[in-house]
C-alpha cells in the first residue's frame, strides 16, 4: 500500500487496535518544528502525532513506536502545545487521562528513530494495544479505572500530614517577617515593605455602585453649566416650557375640582 501524503507535511500511517482487529484507524505523524524549540522536545528527535484514540496512553505510544527507536518520551496532550506538561505528585494531583482524541509527541533517543518512523509504510499496520504495550480495553479498562479511584487511607493520611507540616512552616515564616517589619535585625538593618497597613475595600455590588455614584457627582461638579450664551438662551427656554407645562396641570386640576364640588350642608 502506498503511503499517503497530505498538506501541512503529514503523513498518513495504517493503526489497528489490535492484531484481530478489523477497525482500521489512521496516525497522521510528521516531524516536529518550532520556532522556539523546547529542551524537552528536541526538533531532531521528536515526531509529532495527531488523530490519537482516546484509549491509547503515552506507555501504549511509547510501545507502538518502539519498533522505529528507542523511546526516551511521550507527552500527550488535548491540543498542539510546545511545552511539557508539569510532572505531578501526590493523590490529588494526578494528570488526569484524555479520553478524547488528542495529539502526542514521542521523542527517540536517537535522530534515526526519528527518520524511521517517518519512513514507515502502510504494508504492516501499527498495533496499539497488546500484552506488552499496557493498554487496556473494554470491562478491563473500567475495572482498572475504577480500582485507581479509590484512595488509599495510608497514602491520604502522609499526604495530608505532609501538606500541613509545610503550611505551618510558611505560616511560622510569613509571621515571623511581619513581626521583623520595622525592627532593626543583628547589623542594624530595618526591613522596609510597601505593603499598606491599610485595609483594603470589599469589592461589593453596593460599595462599587456607591464609588461609581460619588465620581458621577464629582464630574457633574467639575462641569461648566451656563458657561456660553446659547446654554443660558436654552436653559430660560426650557424652564418656561416646564413652568407653562405646570401652569395648564394646575388649570386642569382646578377645573377637574369645580365640578366635582357640590354643597350639601344637610
Amino acid at each position: 500500500m502506498a503511503t499517503n501524503e497530505f498538506p501541512q507535511g503529514f503523513k498518513a500511517v495504517v493503526a489497528k487496535a489490535t492484531l484481530q482487529s478489523s477497525v482500521i484507524r489512521w496516525l497522521f505523524i510528521k516531524q516536529h518544528k518550532v520556532r522556539e524549540p523546547v529542551p524537552g522536545k528536541p526538533t531532531d528527535r521528536t515526531l509529532f502525532v495527531i488523530n490519537v484514540p482516546p484509549f491509547c496512553d503515552e506507555t501504549a505510544l511509547a510501545y507502538t513506536f518502539s519498533v522505529c527507536g528507542e523511546v526516551t518520551d511521550v507527552f500527550c496532550h488535548a491540543r498542539p502545545n510546545p511545552g511539557v506538561p508539569q510532572q505531578s505528585s501526590g493523590i490529588f494531583n494526578k494528570r488526569r487521562e484524555l479520553c478524547i482524541y488528542k495529539v502526542a509527541y514521542v521523542v527517540f533517543e536517537s535522530p534515526e528513530g526519528l527518520s524511521r518512523a517517518l519512513a514507515l509504510n502502510n504494508d504492516m499496520p501499527l498495533i496499539l494495544h497488546c500484552e506488552q504495550s499496557g493498554v487496556k480495553l473494554g470491562i478491563d479498562k473500567w475495572m482498572d479505572k475504577y480500582d485507581s479511584a479509590l484512595l488509599n487511607h495510608n497514602e491520604l493520611e502522609t499526604e495530608i500530614k505532609t501538606f500541613m507540616v509545610e503550611f505551618d512552616a510558611e505560616e511560622k515564616r510569613k509571621e515571623h517577617e511581619a513581626k521583623m517589619v520595622g525592627e532593626a535585625d543583628e547589623e542594624g538593618w530595618i526591613m522596609v515593605t510597601n505593603k499598606s497597613r491599610k485595609r483594603g475595600i470589599a469589592r461589593t455590588e453596593v460599595i462599587r455602585k456607591k464609588i461609581l455614584d460619588k465620581e458621577k457627582l464629582k464630574r457633574s461638579k467639575r462641569e461648566l453649566k451656563n458657561f456660553y450664551t446659547f446654554q443660558i438662551r436654552e436653559s430660560k427656554m426650557k424652564h418656561l416650557e416646564t413652568l407653562r407645562k405646570k401652569f395648564q396641570e394646575d388649570k386642569k386640576k382646578i377645573n377637574a375640582f369645580k365640578q366635582t364640588r357640590k354643597f350639601k350642608p344637610f
